[in-house]
């Protein structure tokens, strides 16, 4: 499925808000409460774009996105965080992520970053 988002976000209600949110932007928004949840998922390869919260429980998001790269898994990973900083973003953005967005997320921002990634 082209349009199959995964969201890392272990606060329930958040995840559930973007859940609704890619929804009502057009896609198919799947959540997992953590990193370990998300890649023990059977259907990894069907996921377009990761978004992921920085601070997860045992792996964060940034971790995740290089243990995804480890394996060799080249998914488009937005991170999402509470505590913006410049410095964060900048090491993110070094690492390969496509977007650093601070919550709550905008949802024109992150349109425009899915498209981005996925083609309109």
């Amino acid at each position: 499925m082209r349009n199959m988002l995964a969201i890392v976000e272990d606060d329930a209600s958040a995840r559930a808000a973007l859940i609704s949110l890619v929804g009502a932007l057009g896609f198919t928004g799947l959540g997992f409460p953590d990193a370990a949840s998300f890649l023990a998922f059977e259907d990894l390869d069907e996921v377009r774009c990761l978004i992921a919260d920085v601070r997860l429980p045992h792996i964060s998001g940034i971790q995740l996105h290089h243990r995804l790269r480890a394996a060799g898994r080249e998914l488009p990973t937005i991170l999402i965080t509470a505590y913006p900083d410049p410095v964060s973003s900048r090491n993110a953005i070094a690492a390969g992520i496509q977007a650093y967005l601070a919550k709550p997320v905008q949802p024109d921002e992150l349109l425009a970053h899915l498209h981005a990634i996925l083609g309109p």
